[in-house]
């Protein structure tokens, strides 16, 4: 989910790319007033505006989304800038365990799709991903902000996966690899089970 963090996390990671309000909205096509009031957490953000920002400043998607403090990671409490829950953002980013109950999610309310985070913290060389489609459910590749490399490992279910060269359907068991570039569509083949699958991206951009 968003987290009461993004106005934060924006707002840095606009200052350290060295932006204005007004250059990011150039270019994002969003509107500078728009930008100030999430960074101040007065105003909501859709989930196609936070794409257009986080390709804009160069971040993952899921670099905005609210992590939960892991238990193992509250001995270390460090000095610093607080999310909503009272711990420092940086224990997010060091602590090497992460707990299915803190796994940050992000539902594609329009596809259908739903991933789970599966490595804490961000600046990562590689994205692991868990993913969900219910029966009927499915989307349309969009391109990436860069070139990827991705495997799949289908978990359940029946998992379509379009790449330019055709249609795949994968079964539990089965795995698939491709270059980013060439994933156009990924679908649930089954008809009354969701599918499920992990996948491994490189570099995280997602």
């Amino acid at each position: 989910m968003l987290g009461p963090e993004l106005g934060y996390k924006l707002r840095q990671r606009r200052i350290n790319m060295g932006f204005s309000l007004r250059e990011l909205a150039r270019r994002t096509d969003l509107t500078a007033s728009f930008l100030s009031q999430v960074e101040n957490d007065k105003t909501s953000v859709s989930l196609e505006s936070l794409t257009r920002i986080a390709e804009s400043l160069e971040v993952p998607l899921f670099y905005f989304l609210s992590e939960k403090m892991p238990q193992a990671a509250a001995s270390y409490v460090p000095e610093g800038p607080r999310g909503a829950n009272g711990y420092p953002y940086e224990v997010f980013e060091n602590s090497p365990v992460l707990r299915p109950e803190h796994r940050p999610r992000l539902m594609l309310p329009i596809t259908g799709v739903e991933y789970e985070k599966l490595v804490m913290g961000t600046g990562k060389k590689m994205e692991a991903l868990l993913g969900r489609l219910a029966p009927g459910s499915g989307n349309i590749a969009r391109r990436l902000r860069e070139p990827t490399e991705e495997f799949i490992y289908v978990l359940s279910g029946k998992l379509l996966v379009g790449l330019n060269t055709g249609d795949y359907v994968l079964l539990p068991g089965y795995t698939i690899y491709f270059e980013g570039e060439n994933l156009q569509k990924l679908m649930c083949a089954s008809e009354d089970e969701e599918a499920m699958w992990i996948s491994v991206i490189t570099p995280a951009v997602f």
